[in-house]
């Protein structure tokens, strides 16, 4: 094939002097192919370099040239500078000469022009000629070359097929209005993302981004052309149109992975049927958001909840909110201490199962070994555990989305419905949780608050604690209480578990195992406050740490100490703080009963969600401590939340009462006229 082409060479030219073909296989007069390159040559002596990748075999080789600033990323074919003119019947060496950068920050200049040039060429527009597009990408990808030599002088021949030009590093950026006052750093071409787990083939992904991309242009270009002088704010750089495009469309391929073809396509049809009135309101919303986001990383002062109520008024009110025990049973409380013969019942099915238990994290069925298995020491059976540590919830839909989309995991945010992944961590051993009654009491017995003089009339606790994984199931490591409404601390230390510790649940807990290692153990008739540690930087607060009961008894008499029958107790989820002190208390207000969910029990509202919605307020952050570790709850922090909710409770209670007719009188609450009772029946 190439000799007869090469036979070619021998017969004139039909077009004769006219002839306009990049390298004519023909012969001319003048004996050269290249008219198009002296024509370019004419107009301009000192052209840029272009990549020569249409004729692999021809090597031009240029004496001596010097480099010009290249053109703009779109420019008119007519107007290209082409390669120097060609020797004749010759093997051309292809060569050219670049200036050298001294100097560090030019040449990291140059990277970054070079790296907008590719951005450019990769979005050429359909109008231009296929040529045209061509000469684009070759000044593009030869641009990012890095300069070797500082005075012209000719390279070595190339040993590649095709020859690889060097031109200038300093291409002209991407003309688009800057609107906005941050434009991104990191240019990028209108290609997809590079994904662990790709939901399409490349093509049809690139396919669909331009589809995306081209009304994203279309909205803010109709936008611009109406845009007001206060709403140039709203409008999107061309960089930034890409960057948005990728960013959603990458959203949708890591969230919605088995949807993702469908889910894309509506996305298009949506905006494709988008008005520039409804972008406009969208491109508001989200710059409104952004904002809000950037202001709220400053101290946020919150407003005081102020109930109409005096300090004596408000513990009297609350009793008003207190459930009666009889009956809790069905939300998981322990209305009455577990007999002898319960206990003995709990322990003989332990033992007849061989302590054969059922992961808490993964369901799978394994041994657990209080004291220790005798030949290795194991505390548990069947290896390691590998679950999700994450709860599991449903992403909220996409505008002009149908579906309901699969549930995920919030710890990976991989799909529920995914039978391939296992997990996403790893523990040591598998760990299970029982809330039977009896098995609890066979561990440690619950108890009924006893009768305390010491504590005052006036006074309200809020409550929580702290639970870890043992031999013997969930454990209480930390009890917590503070005074209602005020939120002065009462108690704070950790218990040490009567079982060996499997896991502390760390992640959520927020105890580990070195703290409880390093805390003062208590002993009767001790100070049980933290002790308080001065903080290397004097403009910081000096650090609690907390001491260590040395049994879930011993924590449970200083809650005891603090309390009586009559103390309403405080707290979100009360029955399992409860339950792991091993406490019976007839007095609960708790805040699951008080802010049921829509859907009603077994399901419940959250204390983080409650108190984010109600209160405006963030608390049980994801925070990493210095070794980049879940740093898990603050148990004083979730007990202040349980015990403002309730005084927002207290306060709307009030108000309606207060519409009915109920008023204070010699500081006493009493009811309208003919109706009995009191505010704390």
């Amino acid at each position: 094939m190439a000799s007869s082409l090469a036979s070619l060479k021998s017969f004139p030219c039909p077009a004769g002097n006219k002839c306009t073909a990049f390298q004519c296989l023909f012969n001319h007069e003048d004996g050269t192919n290249t008219h198009v390159e002296e024509q370019s040559l004419a107009k301009n002596p000192n052209p840029p370099a272009t990549a020569d990748q249409d004729s692999p075999r021809k090597r031009i080789k240029l004496s001596s040239m010097t480099p010009s600033t290249p053109s703009t990323t779109h420019q008119d074919l007519s107007t290209t500078p082409e390669i120097g003119k060609a020797e004749p019947d010759k093997r051309k060496d292809l060569s050219l000469t670049q200036p050298k950068l001294t100097d560090t920050a030019t040449a990291t200049a140059a990277a970054a022009a070079a790296a907008a040039a590719a951005a450019a060429a990769a979005t050429v527009s359909p109008a231009m000629s296929p040529a045209m597009s061509h000469v684009n990408r070759a000044q593009a990808s030869t641009s990012a070359k890095t300069p070797t030599s500082s005075s012209p002088k000719p390279s070595k021949p190339l040993s590649t097929p095709h020859a690889t030009i060097k031109s200038s590093p300093k291409p002209s950026p991407i003309s688009s209005p800057k609107s906005s006052p941050k434009p991104s750093p990191k240019p990028e071409a209108l290609n997809p993302r590079l994904l662990k787990k790709s939901p399409a083939t490349h093509n049809a992904r690139l396919m669909l981004v331009k589809a995306l991309h081209n009304e994203y242009v279309r909205l803010n270009t109709e936008l611009k052309g109406i845009a007001k002088e206060d709403e140039k704010e709203l409008l999107l750089s061309g960089q930034e149109l890409i960057t948005k495009t990728l960013d959603d469309e990458q959203e949708i391929a890591t969230k919605k992975t088995a949807v993702y073809n469908n889910a894309i396509r509506n996305k298009i049809l949506t905006y494709k049927r988008m008005k520039v009135p409804q972008w406009k309101e969208e491109r508001a919303n989200i710059l409104k958001a952004h904002k809000s986001e950037e202001s709220s990383q400053a101290p946020v002062t919150y407003e005081p909840i102020v109930t109409g109520l005096t300090l004596p008024q408000e513990i009297d009110f609350l009793h008003r909110l207190v459930w009666p025990l009889a009956g809790m049973e069905r939300y998981g409380y322990v209305s009455a201490v577990p007999s002898d013969d319960d206990i003995k019942a709990a322990r003989e099915a332990v033992e007849a199962s061989r302590n054969t238990e059922v992961c808490d994290r993964c369901t799978r069925r394994f041994q657990v070994f209080p004291g220790r298995r005798e030949e290795d020491g194991a505390l548990a059976s069947n290896g390691s555990c590998t679950y999700h540590p994450g709860k599991m919830y449903y992403p909220e839909r996409s505008a002009g989305e149908k579906t309901s989309p699969p549930k995920k995991y919030r710890c990976c945010h991989q799909s529920v419905e995914d039978e391939s992944s296992t997990g996403c961590t790893t523990a040591p051993t598998h760990v299970f949780k029982t809330t039977d009654p009896k098995r609890l009491a066979a561990v440690l017995n619950f108890a009924e608050t006893p009768p305390n003089p010491d504590v005052p009339a006036d006074r309200a606790v809020c409550f929580d604690c702290e639970m870890g994984y043992t031999v013997y199931g969930t454990e209480l490591i930390r009890i917590t209480a503070v005074a209602w409404p005020n939120g002065e601390e009462l108690l704070d230390v950790l218990v040490r578990p009567i079982g060996e510790p499997m896991d502390l649940n760390t992640r959520y807990s927020g105890v580990r195992a070195e703290d409880m290692a390093a805390a003062e153990i208590l002993k009767p008739g001790d100070d049980h406050r933290p002790t308080l540690v001065p903080s290397p930087d004097p403009s910081k607060p000096p650090q609690r740490k907390l001491k260590l009961a040395p049994s879930p008894k011993a924590a449970r008499d200083l809650l005891f100490s603090l309390i009586a029958p009559s103390t309403p107790l405080i707290g979100h989820g009360l029955e399992n703080d409860l339950n792991a002190a091993r406490v019976v208390h007839p007095t609960c207000v708790d805040t699951v009963l008080q802010f049921p969910h829509r859907r009603g029990l077994p399901v419940r509202n959250g204390l983080k969600m409650l108190t984010e919605t109600l209160l405006g307020r963030k608390i049980q952050v994801e925070a990493d401590d210095e070794n980049g570790n879940p740093a898990g709850h603050d148990s004083a922090e979730d007990a202040r939340a349980a015990g403002e909710l309730v005084r927002l409770k207290v306060r709307d209670e009030w108000k309606t009462m207060r519409a009915k007719g109920w008023a204070i009188e010699d500081g006493q609450i009493v009811p309208p006229k003919g109706m009995g009772g009191t505010a704390g029946a």
